[in-house]
C-alpha cells in the first residue's frame, strides 16, 4: 500500500493557525559581539544587534542565508557600541535590508565609524523605540520594550547621567512573549557594578519571571546583580562572549548567581570564554525552539534538552521515574574536579521533570536542579563538574553543578536522586563495581535494579580518550520499554529536502488489521499520553490534525508495511530543522487502546 499525502509537519506545524507554530531563536556566535535572531511562526523576523565589525559578513549573513532569509522585518539595536551594531551595515550591504530599525534614538549619539555606518545604511527605516511599545511578529509572538535611555515602561525613569558607562546604561531592553514562554534580551544594560548606574534593579520587577535570560553585558560584573536575578528567576541563560576575550567574561560571580547549589540551571555560552566555571561551552550558535509551552535548546553538535515553561505544572516524579544511567567517578584524562559527570535518564511512560530533583550522596554533596528539564523514556541528560570540553576531558554536558557542591569518590560512594525527601534512585558503588580509572559505569537495563550486576564497564571512547557514552544510549543497553519500540519501525527511504518529496516505509509486524496513526513532529518532547501509553510527539496538536486523515490514519494492511510519501514545504526557514517521524497502532477508534509505538525516527531537513 502506498500512501501519498502532505506531511503532518506541513499540515500540523507550518500551516497552522496563528499562534500554533514555533518561535525559533538563534543566539549567533559572534565571538565577543552580540546578535540574536527571532523567527516567528508566521515567518516574520527580528534581528537584535549584529555583532562587531566583520561579524555581519562572517556570522550573521551566513546564518540568514542558510535560513533563506532575504529580508528582515525588524532590526533592533540595543545601544551604539561597535560589538552590538558593527555588523549591521554588512547585513544591509549583503542585500538583506530591513523594513524597520528600532533603536534608542538620537540622544547623545557617538561619532564612531561603526555608528555612522549603521546610521547611514538604516537612515530611511530608523525609528526611536518607546518604553511600553509592543512589536507583534505575528502568530502570538510579541516583543515589549521595557527600558530605553533609562526611561521605563509605565512612565518611570532611572537617572543614568552619572554612570561610568553611559552608553551601556542606555541600552534598549525587550521582553519576548510567546504563549507562556518569556525571554529577556537587553544588550549591555547595567546593574551598578564598576560604578555604573543600577538600571537592572528598577527594570527587573517590570520584566518579571522569565524562562530564558540572554545575559546582560556578556557576563560582566557591571550587570546581572542579585536583585535582577531574583526578579527574573531564569531557568536557562545564554552568555554571549568570546574565546579568551580581554575582558575576562563571563565573570565568576555572574555564573555563580545564575547557577547555584539550590537552583542548578543550564548556563550556556557560544564559546569557552576565559575559563570561568559553572557554564557549558556550546561550541557555536545556540538554537532555541518553543511552542509557548515548552522549549528545546540545541547546540551545533546536536547536544539538546527540552524544558517546560515555568508556569506549567509538571507533576511529581515517583520512584524509578528517573535513574542514574551512567557515571564517571574517576576520569583518566583530567582531574576529578573537572572530569566527573553523572548521566540521568527518564524511564516513565511519559515525560518527567527534573525540577527540584536533588543529586546527593546523603552527606555533604548536594546539588538541587532548578530547571524543569523534561525527560522521556530513554532520554538522557548529563550534569557534570565542568562545562568546558577542553578542560573536562571532552564532554559537552547539559548543565554543570556549581563548584564544591557535588563530587564522587574514586572507589566508593553514593549517587542518588531525591525529590521532596523521596528517593527516586540510589546507586551505592564500591571498588568491586565495573568501572575504573577513565572508564564509566553504564547501566544495562534502565528499568532494572541499582545493583552492580546491572552495570557494566564502558567500552566506547568519548572526548579525549576516556570511555563512556555521556548523553547517548549506553553501549550495552538492554532496556525494553513497555508500549513503545517493540516491533514497529520506520525506514527513511529519501532524505528530507526543502521543496522535495520525503519517502518513508512504516513497518508494523504482527499488526495487520489493527489501526495506525502517524505524524511528523518538530520535537519528541514532551509528547502526550493515550490510555497510559506515551506518544513521543509534539503534544496533541499532531494527533488532532491527523486523526481520521487519509495517509496519517488507517488500517495496517496484510503486508504490514505502509509506504508513506509527502512533500516538504518549500520554505527556506526549514533548512537544517530537525524533525521526527512516529506512528503507533491501536485497537478500536473512538475508544483507543494503544498497542505499540514506534521509536521516533530523527531527520534533518536539508
Amino acid at each position: 500500500m502506498r500512501i501519498l499525502f502532505l506531511l503532518a509537519l506541513c499540515a500540523g506545524f507550518f500551516s497552522l493557525p496563528a499562534g500554533s507554530g514555533n518561535l525559533e531563536i538563534y543566539f549567533i556566535d559572534t565571538g565577543q559581539g552580540d546578535a540574536t535572531l527571532l523567527v516567528a511562526p508566521t515567518g516574520q523576523t527580528f534581528l537584535f544587534d549584529g555583532g562587531d565589525n566583520g561579524d555581519g559578513n562572517a556570522d550573521v549573513v551566513p546564518l540568514l542565508n542558510s535560513l533563506g532569509i532575504t529580508h528582515l522585518d525588524y532590526v533592533g539595536v540595543s545601544h551604539y557600541h561597535a560589538d552590538h551594531l558593527g555588523g549591521l551595515d554588512e547585513v544591509w550591504n549583503a542585500g538583506i535590508t530591513a523594513t524597520t530599525a528600532l533603536d534608542r534614538g538620537f540622544n547623545n549619539t557617538p561619532g564612531t565609524q561603526s555608528y555612522n555606518d549603521y546610521a547611514n545604511r538604516y537612515s530611511s527605516v530608523r525609528q526611536a523605540v518607546t518604553p511600553g511599545q509592543v512589536i507583534s511578529l505575528g502568530g502570538g509572538v510579541t516583543l515589549t520594550c521595557i527600558v530605553s535611555n533609562g526611561q521605563l515602561m509605565g512612565g518611570g525613569s532611572v537617572n543614568i547621567n552619572s554612570s561610568s558607562q553611559w552608553e551601556n546604561s542606555s541600552s534598549v531592553g525587550w521582553r519576548v512573549d510567546y504563549g507562556d514562554f518569556q525571554m529577556w534580551m537587553g544588550g549591555d544594560l547595567t546593574g551598578g557594578g564598576n560604578s555604573t548606574t543600577d538600571v537592572e534593579s528598577s527594570v527587573g520587577p517590570l520584566v518579571g519571571d522569565v524562562d530564558v535570560y540572554q545575559v546582560n553585558h556578556h557576563g560582566s560584573r557591571t550587570s546581572t546583580n542579585s536583585n535582577w536575578v531574583n526578579a527574573l528567576k531564569p531557568e536557562f541563560s545564554v552568555i554571549p562572549c568570546g574565546h579568551s576575550n580581554p575582558y575576562g567574561y563571563p565573570k565568576q560571580e555572574v555564573t555563580d548567581r545564575l547557577n547555584t547549589a539550590t537552583h542548578v540551571c543550564p548556563v550556556w555560552c557560544p564559546t569557552d570564554g576565559v575559563g570561568t566555571e559553572g557554564f557549558v561551552d556550546a561550541g557555536g550558535d545556540i538554537h532555541l525552539s518553543t511552542d509557548g509551552d515548552t522549549y528545546t535548546v540545541t547546540a551545533s553538535d546536536g547536544t539538546t534538552f527540552t524544558m517546560a515553561v515555568d508556569e506549567r505544572s509538571n507533576g511529581t516524579p515517583g520512584s524509578g521515574d528517573l535513574v542514574v544511567a551512567e557515571f564517571l567517578p574517576n576520569p583518566g584524562q583530567t582531574s576529578d574536579s573537572d572530569g566527573e559527570w553523572v548521566e540521568i535518564a527518564g524511564t516513565d511512560n511519559g515525560f518527567v521533570s527534573l525540577e527540584n530533583v536533588k543529586l546527593t550522596d546523603f552527606g555533604s554533596n548536594n546539588a538541587t536542579i532548578g530547571a524543569p528539564m523534561l525527560l522521556d523514556q530513554g532520554i538522557e541528560i548529563v550534569i557534570a563538574a565542568d562545562g568546558l570540553a577542553g578542560r573536562n576531558g571532552g564532554v559537552r554536558p547539559h548543565m554543570v553543578w556549581p563548584s564544591n557542591t557535588f563530587s564522587m569518590g574514586n572507589s566508593s560512594d553514593t549517587v542518588a536522586l531525591q525529590h521532596g525527601g523521596s528517593t527516586l534512585d540510589r546507586v551505592d558503588y564500591t571498588s568491586s563495581w565495573p568501572f575504573s580509572n577513565g572508564v564509566s559505569a553504564e547501566r544495562k537495563d534502565l528499568l532494572g535494579s541499582n545493583a552492580a550486576s546491572n552495570f557494566t564497564a564502558a567500552t566506547a571512547n568519548f572526548g579525549n580518550g576516556d570511555k563512556g557514552t555521556p548523553g547517548s544510549t549506553n553501549t550495552s543497553d538492554t532496556t525494553v520499554f513497555g508500549g513503545g519500540g517493540s516491533g514497529l519501525d520506520i525506514n527513511i527511504l529519501t532524505s528530507p529536502v526543502v521543496g522535495q518529496m520525503l519517502d518513508m516505509e512504516w513497518l508494523a509486524p504482527g499488526e495487520a488489521g489493527y489501526f495506525y496513526q502517524g505524524f511528523i513532529t518538530l520535537r519528541t518532547s514532551p509528547g502526550f499520553d493515550i490510555n497510559g501509553v506515551h506518544i513521543s510527539g509534539n503534544q496533541d496538536r499532531a494527533y488532532n490534525l491527523t486523526v481520521n486523515k487519509p495517509g496519517f490514519f488507517g488500517t495496517v494492511p496484510a503486508s504490514e508495511a505502509m509506504y508513506v510519501s509527502g512533500l516538504i514545504p518549500n520554505r527556506a526557514t526549514l533548512h537544517n530543522a530537525f524533525i521526527y517521524a512516529v506512528f503507533y497502532t491501536f485497537e478500536t477508534p473512538g475508544t483507543i487502546v494503544v498497542r505499540e509505538v514506534s521509536a521516533p525516527a530523527l531527520m534533518q531537513i536539508i
